[in-house]
């Protein structure tokens, strides 16, 4: 899966429970793979929640269906700003 793109639809392979909420052969929309553990990060829109999966299947590789480019777009990296902050405050 090396060339699955952000925001594709992605459909859950394995048994998943997120907050009783069975995932197995639900849509979500691929975020990326984490290169520690292989697995992937899933959004899923319909209960407003993530998860990391093993195991899922494209539903159109390499495309970004129209309903997910909006939220893929929003989506960032969370960045830890706090440290600098402090040693910014320090020096003055």
């Amino acid at each position: 899966m090396g060339d699955i793109v952000k925001g594709e639809t992605v459909i859950v392979r394995q048994e998943y429970n997120l907050f009783d909420n069975e995932m197995i052969n639900q849509e979500g929309i691929y975020v990326k793979t984490s290169p520690v553990t292989g697995k992937h990060l899933v959004y899923f829109p319909q209960v407003e929640e993530w998860g990391e999966l093993e195991e899922v299947e494209r539903k159109h590789p390499g495309e970004v269906e129209e309903k997910n480019v909006d939220i893929v777009g929003r989506i960032r990296t969370l960045e830890y700003t706090a440290d600098e902050k402090l040693r910014k405050e320090k020096e003055t």
